[in-house]
């Protein structure tokens, strides 16, 4: 599974599967939700048929740290 912030794949094409969404309110230092959020978008993409997740975004804000992470799932063709 490659996760990048940038579509920058080595001239490789890729096929867009469709948008990963990960939510959790994290605690002092992420608690450990930061890596559940990944694998969160890890398994959606796999349910895509996805090998990739690009753009990744993270938002994080509010009183009760909320965070919120997206991705592009693809495929490489």
């Amino acid at each position: 599974m490659i996760i990048s912030t940038l579509p920058d794949l080595g001239g490789r094409a890729f096929e867009v599967r469709g948008l990963v969404v990960a939510h959790a309110i994290l605690g002092a230092l992420g608690g450990g939700n930061t890596q559940k959020m990944v694998q969160q978008l890890i398994d959606q993409a796999a349910r895509f048929g996805a090998d990739g997740i690009v753009d990744v975004r993270t938002v994080m804000g509010g009183d009760s740290g909320h965070c919120v992470m997206t991705g592009t799932a693809v495929k490489l063709v």
